[in-house]
């Protein structure tokens, strides 16, 4: 026995050993493998948004499908680095290569576009774009720059907007798979595809509406910083060729049809190099580890807390919002006398109703220490994202952010027929009483049961317009007017009292501050405190190599239909009632 404990124990040893063995390498390889430990001058930062950006730099659960070990910049991070490079004397100037498509929300790219703006107007440096593809994300980024250039053979695919919606009740039919649906609210729609062939009419109609919405302003946005007209941009939104290069370039969109070694040229007579030179670029990660970010001091502090993701109950991973980390943060929150406001940062579709509610009360609690809380809103603040932030003082929202969508469903797979029909597999059952097996996926459900999920997704739907009606203020009734699970837009929720003021982060943290009355004199600290662990860092450099080769060969289709089968698989999951938007638009 001891010999085997023995070898055991040597065994680990040896394990062990190899894995720090390995983990030294690649941090050596790491050091030895950068360029350069400072950043030189006359550089040139290098974006290229070809993966999801988190609220919270490093707050991203890594997918199973996503093998890039990069560190993950946070929006606001990548907002305050830009306007760091705007006095860097080290940058000279910024460039934005787009190669495919651009996976960012639409609030997201409205914000990195605004500081790519405020680069471009605030100091003489140069901004360039160049792409091979152009779709209607990259291309809202590249519209702020002094000139946009695109490949001979690219393609300009500005196409307008577009919800894609499967439906699997043929399927599930077909194979006599059941899916037993409550709902309240005649908009909550994030259950049709389980219970229709095609989008109801509301659901077309909420959909139709922000959609158009969203569209309309982006229009706007690109006409004014390419100064030109609309109109010019609908003439290639609304004629379908694919070689509309020159097209783009007669109407203003565009200022170059070039190769990316004949735009490399233009940049070396800017930065008054020699051709064939190498320049000197900066990707956005290098910067920002070379990089002091200068922080507000004083001896307050205002707390941003940021609620991204799924709404999840009892998954503490990064990337979600849940009840175990967040009950964390809110402990610390309250044990820290000096902070004096909050600033609840919401992304979310929504997710569990159980875990919406219990942040809710978390919340309440803190306003009940004369704690002002100020909501801001990004890409998504829907149902239990909406819910999350009901009781805030103030809600802050982009016009852009989808929100709303006040309402509950509950779904319970029947797999009763598909395993006896199919399959040939039959359950019984001894029961001590009448109720001992209940909501069972391997019986159907009777009357009585359906009637009491019906009931409780009802409560809870009451429960949900009772919370929003009590942080605004208003009656219940007159939030069911506009609840029912519909969603709108920000620029919509401002007007039906929903949403109290239209802006981003800063115009929250700015309400935050003055609300507790400590102007200047206060320091932002970030919640939830995002730690990578060093046997973390060495497994994703182990798998990184041979995984990128896998992530690059999927093409976009691939990956588009592998994240709406990842959105189906988390509502499947889920057994309690949801609060949570009918899709997430990509």
């Amino acid at each position: 026995m001891k010999r085997f404990f023995g070898r055991i124990f040597t065994s680990c040893l040896g394990t062990l050993l190899a894995i720090t063995v390995i983990g030294l390498f690649f941090a050596v390889a790491a050091m030895m493998g950068s360029s350069k430990n400072v950043i030189e001058k006359g550089s040139v930062l290098l974006l290229e948004f070809d993966t999801p950006i988190p609220e919270l730099s490093g707050n991203v659960e890594q997918d199973q499908f996503s093998f890039d070990s990069k560190p993950s910049i946070g929006l606001h991070d990548i907002k305050k680095l830009i306007r760091h490079a705007q006095t860097d004397s080290r940058i000279a100037g910024i460039v934005y290569k787009v190669a495919g498509s651009t996976p960012l929300g639409t609030v997201t790219a409205s914000n990195i576009r605004e500081s790519l703006k405020e680069f471009r107007d605030s100091t003489d440096k140069f901004i360039y774009t160049y792409g091979d593809y152009f779709g209607s994300t990259s291309y809202l980024l590249a519209s702020s720059s002094d000139s946009i250039f695109i490949n001979p053979n690219g393609i300009m695919d500005v196409n307008g907007s577009a919800a894609m919606v499967p439906f699997f009740k043929k399927a599930m039919d077909r194979l006599e798979l059941e899916m037993n649906v409550f709902y309240a609210g005649q908009f909550k729609s994030a259950s049709e595809p389980f219970r229709r062939t095609e989008m109801s009419e509301q659901n077309k109609k909420q959909t139709r509406e922000y959609l158009n919405d969203n569209f309309k302003l982006y229009l706007e946005e690109v006409a004014e910083a390419r100064n030109i007209p609309v109109s010019n941009i609908k003439d290639l939104v609304n004629e379908l060729d694919f070689s509309n290069t020159q097209q783009a370039l007669d109407k203003g969109l565009i200022d170059g049809i070039k190769y990316w070694y004949d735009v490399e040229d233009i940049l070396r007579q800017k930065l008054n190099i020699k051709k064939g030179r190498v320049i000197d670029y900066v990707s956005l990660d290098e910067y920002s580890t070379k990089t002091t970010l200068t922080e507000l001091k004083g001896k307050n502090k205002i707390a941003v807390i940021y609620a991204e993701g799924e709404v999840q109950y009892n998954n503490d991973n990064k990337g979600n919002i849940n009840e175990i980390n967040y009950h964390k943060v809110f402990d610390k929150i309250r044990k820290d006398k000096k902070v004096k406001a909050i600033v609840l940062r919401v992304n979310s579709p929504g997710g569990s109703a159980f875990t919406s509610d219990v942040i809710w009360r978390e919340l309440k609690e803190l306003k009940q220490d004369s704690i002002p809380i100020i909501a801001s809103f990004g890409d998504y603040a829907a149902s239990g994202g909406y819910y999350i932030a009901a009781g805030a003082d103030k809600i802050v929202s982009h016009p852009k952010t989808l929100t709303g969508s006040i309402g509950v469903f509950s779904m319970l797979p029947n797999f009763s027929k598909f395993l006896d029909n199919k399959i040939g597999v039959t359950f019984d059952t001894v029961k001590t009483s009448p109720y001992a097996v209940v909501a069972s996926p391997f019986y159907d459900m009777n009357t009585a049961e359906k009637g009491a999920l019906q009931n409780f997704t009802d409560e809870l739907y009451a429960q949900f317009l009772g919370r929003v009606a009590e942080g605004r203020l208003s009656t219940v009734d007159d939030i069911h007017e506009v609840a029912q699970g519909r969603v709108w837009t920000g620029e919509r929720a401002s007007k039906i009292g929903l949403v109290d003021a239209l802006g981003d982060l800063d115009t929250a943290i700015d309400m935050a501050a003055d609300m507790a009355d400590i102007a200047d004199n206060y320091k932002l600290v970030a919640y939830p405190k995002i730690k990578r662990e060093f046997w973390e860092d060495i497994l994703l450099q182990l798998k990184s190599a041979e995984a990128k080769i896998f992530s690059k060969q999927m093409s976009e289709v691939e990956k588009q239909l592998l994240d709406q089968g990842k959105q189906v698989r988390e509502m499947l999951k889920y057994r309690e009632p949801m609060a949570r938007m009918p899709f997430v638009i990509i």
